[in-house]
């Protein structure tokens, strides 16, 4: 699959509208996750990208912001389901990889589902830190030198 990322903020309504839409069907009708606990005030400071195939349909979202000086968090990370295990969240965390290195990032962190750390693992990202738990679900801090 070929995809084309565009980066956006909070205010493109029609853009946000689309990451929206696909985080609530991964993390709200998929996993169960509260779309209060999706929608939070992080969305209006962050960058936010969608990966769009040649149709243009929207197949994955992601968002990234400045964490720290030269620390960029990355989170909102949704692919969607029957695009899993074919390489677009590769594709994807490349390119926010990409973006916050190209903002001044020397390290990319996230907080990543339990059962998700070995995909993480296998794009650079290391696990630091005690795991805590997000809804109820564990997660795990890892991050990735730029």
């Amino acid at each position: 699959m070929t995809l084309h990322f565009e980066w956006f903020g909070f205010d493109d309504a029609a853009r946000m509208a689309l990451a929206h839409g696909l985080r609530k069907e991964v993390f709200v009708d998929e996993q169960g996750f509260s779309l209060e606990a999706d929608r939070d005030e992080q969305d209006k400071n962050a960058l936010h990208v969608l990966g769009l195939d040649e149709t243009g349909a929207a197949r994955c979202t992601a968002r990234v912001f400045a964490d720290a000086p030269g620390v960029w968090h990355a989170g909102r990370i949704a692919v969607q389901r029957g695009l899993r295990g074919q390489g677009v969240g590769r594709l994807l965390l490349a390119a926010v990889a990409d973006k916050a290195r190209a903002q001044g990032a020397r390290t990319l962190e996230l907080g990543a589902q339990y059962d998700k750390q070995g995909f993480y693992e296998t794009v650079g990202f290391a696990p630091y830190g005690e795991p805590y738990l997000d809804e109820g679900y564990p997660h795990v801090p890892m991050r990735m030198a730029l």
